[in-house]
């Protein structure tokens, strides 16, 4: 029998209210006094700030099984023009390419989290 936290997802909902921009961030089976770590979506790339990432401890006890806390995920809270970029990591490259390249076209609208996941999509 498990006695840690099940594994569950968390939805980050778009900030425009856009349904098809929610991120959503799931959780292994994690043992109690164990805290989960995992990628953004698209966060798998590394720069001088850090890994996007998201971590949720399991807290609990064995009598009465893990409990989830709440998570840490600020930093996959994407912004919209993220998550758009994003979501092109489903197209075929050259489509890829083509909309990353309208996407990112005005780059005052590029910020750390936007140029990471640009390029998470192209790798």
């Amino acid at each position: 029998r498990f006695d840690g936290c099940r594994s569950n997802i968390t939805k980050i909902p778009s900030h425009s209210g856009n349904p098809n921009l929610t991120i959503s961030i799931e959780w292994p089976e994690t043992n109690i006094g164990e805290r989960a770590t995992v990628n953004c979506p698209c966060g798998n790339v590394t720069s001088d700030e850090g890994s996007l990432i998201a971590t949720r401890y399991c807290g609990g006890d064995f009598t009465n099984g893990g409990q989830w806390e709440n998570p840490n995920a600020v930093a996959c809270n994407f912004s919209d023009l993220a998550r758009e970029i994003c979501q092109l990591a489903e197209l075929a490259t050259e489509a890829r390419v083509q909309q990353l390249d309208v996407y990112t076209e005005n780059s005052e609208n590029l910020g750390s989290t936007e140029v990471i996941v640009s390029v998470a999509v192209l790798l």
